[in-house]
């Protein structure tokens, strides 16, 4: 099976239709550092009491919901990648406006009662969100020149990575002024009106439209895909990054919290300095990466498999210890734009065939989300199981966080022993775009 053919503008015209691309993923940013995604959410699960279980589970959902892509895929394509993605999207930001009840039901049901309301809210979320994802991965690479994704993700990044830091530092106030959850309302209040200015500037974006897939040839196709060896050893070396990844991002704010001692406002702080850190070298990665391909991969790996390291010999309780989490903050800072800038570049250019991409995408995006969900789904029940862990190693404090740390410098290093065999495997054949589309992947 094969898609529809490519969008026929130029890439000048593509070129020129960018700024609405940027605008669209600017809103964006605040949207999803204000509501679903970021230290603020966590936060939020947090103040309502709920044991790092139940947080894990609220979390899993996200990523779980890719799994959806695998059946929806051909039938969102049918319909057309920017119908779908632009009225999934804004249905979405309803479900969001509905965590405004939250503290109404913590009222009137209690903790448990808070937490299924939130489960429904997120499982709704997330299946939207999934939908309209498996239709925006074709949809991007549709319209952004391929010679030129690396600098566009880099640029791009920086404009995000701009908006999540006003939104932060507008949030890290907002904290510090207001208590109990009437703070967390007012920053979820401003995420939806962000979220809504998102869908109108989606709709401007030029390629999108319907194209002509056949149920009977989709998993077909998809088996043909699995058959590509570097997309295989793409999504194994993808999946033990995405689970590190996902353990940093939705239980580093707690660590920060409850084991180095720092307030919230201090925390969401941490986050605007890797904004921060992340504008400033968004392009550089972008660049490099459009000359040097995938080797950037391996510094950004090392970088991320360090950061365990830090956190675990950063000092608790102590007076320097905000200053050591900034310091941590930058690196990380950089290392995620760094991984998600470089690693995008590589699926879009050197794994994924145009003429291929829905069913090379649809596994993608199902796969990390499979292997997401059980970033959060296992490390919170294990931060449960080892709250009562104390002691000390050396000069390495012990604590309920070490083994989770220690098991994501295990999946780093095992990531980077894939990536060395996926790029070997890139050296020995010709890129995607390269190649016939009669001709099977090797």
């Amino acid at each position: 099976m094969t898609d529809s053919p490519v969008t026929t503008m130029s890439d000048a015209e593509k070129v020129r239709r960018l700024p609405w691309y940027y605008a669209h993923s600017a809103s964006n940013a605040v949207f999803s550092a204000l509501t679903w995604f970021g230290p603020v959410f966590v936060l939020f699960l947090n103040e309502l009491g709920l044991p790092k279980t139940r947080i894990g589970i609220v979390l899993s959902l996200l990523p779980f919901s890719g799994i959806l892509a695998l059946f929806l895929a051909p039938t969102i394509a049918r319909f057309g990648v920017k119908r779908v993605f632009i009225a999934c999207w804004g249905t979405r930001k309803l479900v969001t406006a509905g965590l405004l009840f939250t503290p109404w039901v913590l009222q009137q049901r209690g903790v448990d009662g808070a937490f299924y309301y939130v489960l429904v809210c997120m499982a709704s979320f997330a299946v939207l969100r999934a939908i309209a994802e498996t239709g925006w991965y074709p949809w991007a690479q549709e319209i952004v020149p391929a010679a030129m994704r690396g600098r566009m993700y880099g640029i791009n990044n920086i404009i995000g990575l701009l908006a999540t830091t006003t939104a932060l530092l507008a949030a890290s106030w907002i904290l510090d002024e207001l208590t109990g959850l009437s703070r967390f309302m007012m920053l979820i209040g401003l995420g939806v009106g962000a979220g809504v200015l998102c869908v109108l500037l989606a709709f401007p974006i030029p390629g999108g439209a319907p194209g002509r897939l056949r149920e009977t040839a989709h998993w077909a196709a998809m088996r043909e895909a699995l058959a590509d060896r570097r997309l295989v050893l793409y999504l194994s070396y993808t999946a033990l990054t995405m689970v590190a990844m996902q353990i940093f991002s939705a239980f580093v704010p707690l660590l920060m919290k409850e084991e180095i001692g720092l307030p919230s406002s201090r925390i969401v702080l941490l986050e605007v300095a890797g904004s921060a850190v992340g504008v400033l070298s968004s392009y550089g990665w972008g660049w490099w990466s459009d000359r040097r391909g995938t080797r950037p991969l391996r510094l950004v790996l090392l970088l991320l498999g360090l950061l365990p390291v830090l956190w675990m010999l950063l000092p608790r309780q102590h007076e320097w210890s905000f200053f050591g989490a900034l310091i941590i903050a930058f690196v990380a800072g950089a290392t995620y734009n760094g991984w998600w800038i470089t690693d995008q570049r590589m699926l879009y250019v050197d794994i994924v065939p145009e003429e291929r991409r829905t069913e090379y995408l649809a596994l993608y995006y199902a796969w990390i989300g499979l292997v997401g969900g059980c970033g959060p789904l296992i490390a919170g029940p294990l931060l449960d199981a080892s709250a009562d862990l104390q002691g000390r190693w050396w000069i390495v404090p012990i604590d309920a966080y070490t083994p989770l740390l220690v098991g994501s410098i295990l999946a780093v290093a095992s990531s980077f022993v894939l990536l060395q065999r996926l790029r070997a495997r890139l050296a020995d054949t010709p890129p995607p775009l390269q190649r016939d589309p009669h001709v099977a992947c090797p």
